[in-house]
């Protein structure tokens, strides 16, 4: 009797790691956290960009892979004398790792530090492969003279060269001099 209990335990277990996978697999568990991440891309070791996040979760689910910066995050951009141009803050970020994508929600802000000039909206994406900024949302712009209001916009990552798809109304700034 003993032997036939033995038998059954041992052959109703299995190693199949596929078994176990899908057992275990949760995709609402994400595969590694960062704490305050500080992380530069560069180009022929040059320093382009210098991300920070106070958290970075990577989620590798069957149908896409992203990281999620709950936190989120601040983006430095420079020139490749190593100048600080811009800068991009958010409040909560997603990168999708196959489009090489971000996502920046919440309170955006893109400050060109050359032109002085500021960015503010609730979504902007920003597209690396073409180095491209962009939003369907509204969108506020400050520059050196006025303030413009819009629905959308268009620049280069930098946001040195921008558009606003549908201006909706400009404030001129008096110039107290």
């Amino acid at each position: 009797m003993l032997s036939l209990v033995a038998s059954t335990i041992f052959i109703s277990c299995s190693n199949d790691i596929e078994a176990i996978y899908e057992i275990t697999a949760s995709e609402d568990i994400p595969t590694f956290l960062i704490v305050d991440l500080e992380t530069y891309y560069s180009d022929s070791g040059i320093v382009q960009i210098k991300i920070f996040a106070p958290e970075l979760l990577r989620y590798e689910r069957k149908e896409i892979k992203y990281d999620e910066y709950p936190k989120g995050l601040k983006v430095e951009f420079y020139d490749n004398s190593m100048n600080l141009t811009s800068v991009l803050k958010c409040q909560y970020a997603k990168y999708f790792i196959e489009k090489d994508l971000w996502e920046a929600k919440n309170n955006v802000e893109v400050y060109n530090i050359e032109k002085d000039e500021f960015l503010n909206t609730e979504l902007l994406y920003w597209d690396i492969k073409n180095e491209k900024i962009y939003s369907d949302k509204f969108v506020r712009i400050k520059t050196e003279k006025e303030i413009l209001f819009g629905q959308g916009f268009e620049s280069n990552q930098e946001f040195s060269q921008w558009r606003i798809l549908k201006p909706t109304g400009e404030i001129l700034i008096k110039d107290d001099e």
